[in-house]
């Protein structure tokens, strides 16, 4: 179980490329809006596994199965958010209830919601605490995916995380 801590800058859901710091995210931000091309948003097929390769350890995949944002699956969880979180934590294959704490629920939801609603990129920065008692500054970037150009369908997620310093529990 991880907690979010109230964030020192504030969260960035409408965002400017530059806001983004980390070179990690802004190249994944690079290679969302190339499979975009002209569209919107583009399709989960138009992404390529191969081509994510350095991303991947750190990636989320969040579907939303009955179109309807509250009944979302985790299809996919890199195995460093998975390190971070605890490994009892795994999300693969599951939906809300995969979020334990309360606090979890109060600050991820919201998040992804924009992105489900509005069908735009949205980028954010805050503080967390991981299972093992560790503070990190998260940075998330969470990108919409449609198979018809038009309806959010999954969320392509990617977190990377900085320590801070150790805490005791």
């Amino acid at each position: 179980m991880s907690v979010a801590l109230p964030s020192v800058a504030p969260a960035v859901a409408m965002f400017q490329e530059t806001d983004i710091r980390d070179p990690r995210l802004k190249a994944l931000h690079a290679y969302w809006k190339g499979k975009a091309g002209a569209r919107r948003m583009p399709a989960r097929r138009d992404l390529d596994p191969i081509e994510m390769k350095e991303w991947l350890g750190n990636l989320v995949l969040v579907e939303f199965p009955t179109g309807r944002f509250i009944e979302f699956r985790y299809r996919l969880e890199g195995t460093r958010i998975e390190e971070f979180y605890g490994h009892d934590a795994r999300r693969t294959g599951r939906g809300v209830e995969a979020m334990t704490a309360d606090s979890e629920r109060k600050a991820v939801l919201p998040q992804w919601e924009i992105v489900f609603d509005e069908g735009r990129p949205a980028y954010y920065e805050s503080d967390i605490l991981s299972s093992e008692g560790k503070l990190a500054r998260q940075a998330k970037l969470l990108l919409p995916l449609s198979d018809d150009g038009e309806h959010v369908n999954m969320i392509l997620g990617a977190i990377y995380f900085r320590p801070r310093l150790e805490l005791q529990r």
